[in-house]
């Protein structure tokens, strides 16, 4: 939204921009940059992004979940779906997205011939506003590992760890702070998706594509 001022955090129609701006901040001082840093830079960062998010008054934790993994299976779209799965409070549309997100870093490893297998992390920031009354923030870490025949491109391992963080939305305080939030800089969520979405390897290529999500 183009809203300018106080507006911004005081305006409850702009909350979701005042979220953006807000993560955003929080991204710059752990230097988490998603759509500029490899995924192993991303890995050392992710903790200090973490350690931010969980010192922002505006944020209040309610739960924080870790599920684990692991089987044998040449099944890509397993793996997918039941990491996905897991992620709450995200539309259908959303998690069509995620899955193309982590097919897109599984083609990045992928290209990377020298190696028979991978492990890497997938982030994911979700603003749920289904209930005006009580927005919520889920961060999601996802860890992935596949070992691999490269000359095969088949899959002989898979696990994953996936680790769900839920914070409450207390939109009344970052209201009330509004002045003091000015400082920051204003971050459309159009423009913060862009910058938190991990880059693709150029030309990489991938022997599958996830299956969509099934609207019920």
């Amino acid at each position: 939204q183009d809203a300018k001022g106080l507006a911004v955090y005081t305006d409850s129609k702009n909350l979701p921009t005042a979220i953006a701006s807000i993560l955003s901040h929080a991204q710059n001082r752990a230097n988490f940059h998603p759509a500029r840093l490899t995924p192993e830079q991303l890995a050392v960062y992710f903790q200090d992004y973490i350690s931010e998010i969980d010192s922002v008054p505006f944020f209040g934790l309610l739960k924080n979940v870790n599920s684990k993994s692991k089987y044998k299976s040449k099944d890509y779209n397993k793996l997918i779906d039941q990491v996905v799965n897991l992620y709450d409070g995200v539309s259908a549309e959303d998690k069509n997205g995620i899955k193309n997100s982590i097919a897109d870093m599984a083609k990045s490893v992928f290209s990377k011939e020298s190696k028979e297998d991978w492990k890497n992390i997938f982030s994911q920031a979700t603003i749920d506003l289904s209930n005006p009354s009580q927005p919520r923030l889920f961060i999601y870490y996802t860890t992935l590992h596949m070992k691999y025949e490269r000359r095969k491109a088949e899959v002989k391992l898979q696990e994953f760890s996936v680790n769900k963080t839920e914070y409450a939305i207390l939109s009344e305080l970052i209201a009330a702070n509004a002045e003091r939030l000015l400082s920051i800089d204003k971050k459309r969520v159009s423009d913060w998706l862009g910058e938190s979405t991990s880059k693709e390897r150029n030309n990489a290529k991938l022997c599958f594509t996830p299956e969509p999500v099934k609207l019920a």
